[in-house]
C-alpha cells in the first residue's frame, strides 16, 4: 500500500466514491470497494476504506435533522447489522478472496436490478417488520463485514415499509456506521489495522468528507436520472470485471 501509484489510484477512487455518496445519499462502499478490489485483495480494499466509510456515514447521519422518523424509530436495525458484521468480518479474514469478489459482484448485481425487485411482493415485511428486520439486518451485516456492501437488504426492508428518502438515508448511514465500527474493531483485534494503515486512512477520511460536502453542494444542480445511469454503467462494468478476475485463475488452472 506504500507504492505512490497505488496510493494515487486509491485516493482518486475514494474521492469519486465520496462525491457520488454526497450526491445520491449513498454509494461510498458500493463504488470504492470493488474498484480497489480490482487491483488488490478484498482485505486491503475493506481495511483501507474503513475509516473513510465511518467519516462519510457520520456526516450523512447528522445531515438533515428529523431523526425521530429514522433513527428514533428504526435504530434496532443498526444492532442487527452490528451482529451480522461480526460474522461477515470473520468470513473476510478466512475465506478465499476470489469467492468474496464473486459475492461482491453478486451484491452489485442485486443493487442494479433493485427496480425490478421493487415489483415483487414484499408485503410480508410490512406485516412482520420486527422479524423481517432481524433477518435482513443480519444479512446486511454479514455482507458488510465480508464484502463491504450492506445496501441491498436494507433498501428492500425500508422500501417495503414506505420510508421517505431523507429518513431512509439517515437510518441507512446509521446501519453502515454500526457495521463499519464493528469491522474496524474486529480488524484491530486481529492485527490487521495497524499504525501504518491508520496513517494512510486518516488523510483519506478527511478527503472523503471534503468530497462528500462537494457532492452535497452539487446535488441540486445535477440531473439525478443521468447521474444514476452513469453510476449504473460503471457498476455493471465493475461487477463484470470482478467476475472475470475471480474466474480467470480457475479457468487457467483447468
Amino acid at each position: 500500500m506504500h507504492d505512490p501509484y497505488w496510493m494515487l489510484f486509491a485516493t482518486a477512487v475514494l474521492a469519486v466514491s465520496a462525491l457520488v455518496h454526497g450526491t445520491l445519499g449513498f454509494g461510498f462502499p458500493l463504488i470504492s470497494t470493488p474498484l480497489i478490489a480490482l487491483v488488490a485483495d478484498m482485505q486491503t480494499a475493506v481495511v483501507l476504506t474503513v475509516l473513510p466509510n465511518l467519516a462519510v456515514n457520520l456526516v450523512s447521519i447528522v445531515r438533515g435533522g428529523r431523526w425521530g422518523a429514522s433513527i428514533g424509530r428504526h435504530w434496532p436495525m443498526a444492532l442487527w447489522v452490528l451482529l451480522g458484521t461480526l460474522v461477515g468480518t470473520r468470513l473476510l479474514l478466512s475465506v478465499n478472496t476470489g469467492i468474496l469478489k464473486l459475492l461482491l459482484a453478486g451484491m452489485i448485481a442485486v443493487y442494479l436490478v433493485q427496480d425490478r425487485i421493487k415489483m415483487l411482493d414484499w408485503s410480508v415485511i410490512a406485516r412482520h417488520p420486527k422479524w423481517a428486520g432481524v433477518v435482513l439486518g443480519m444479512m446486511a451485516g454479514v455482507l458488510s463485514g465480508a464484502v463491504n456492501v450492506a445496501l441491498p437488504p436494507l433498501v428492500i426492508y425500508f422500501m417495503a415499509l414506505g420510508l421517505e428518502p431523507l429518513p431512509m438515508t439517515q437510518i441507512l448511514n446509521l446501519c453502515f456506521l454500526a457495521g463499519k465500527s464493528t469491522q474496524a474493531a474486529s480488524f484491530a483485534l486481529a492485527g490487521h489495522f495497524d499504525r501504518d494503515t491508520l496513517q494512510l486512512s486518516v488523510p483519506l477520511a478527511i478527503l472523503s468528507v471534503v468530497m462528500l460536502w462537494v457532492g452535497m453542494r452539487l446535488q441540486r444542480n445535477i440531473d439525478p436520472r443521468g447521474y444514476r445511469r452513469l453510476v449504473f454503467l460503471a457498476l455493471t462494468v465493475m461487477a463484470l470485471l470482478l467476475v472475470a478476475q475471480s474466474l480467470l485463475p480457475i479457468i487457467g488452472a483447468a
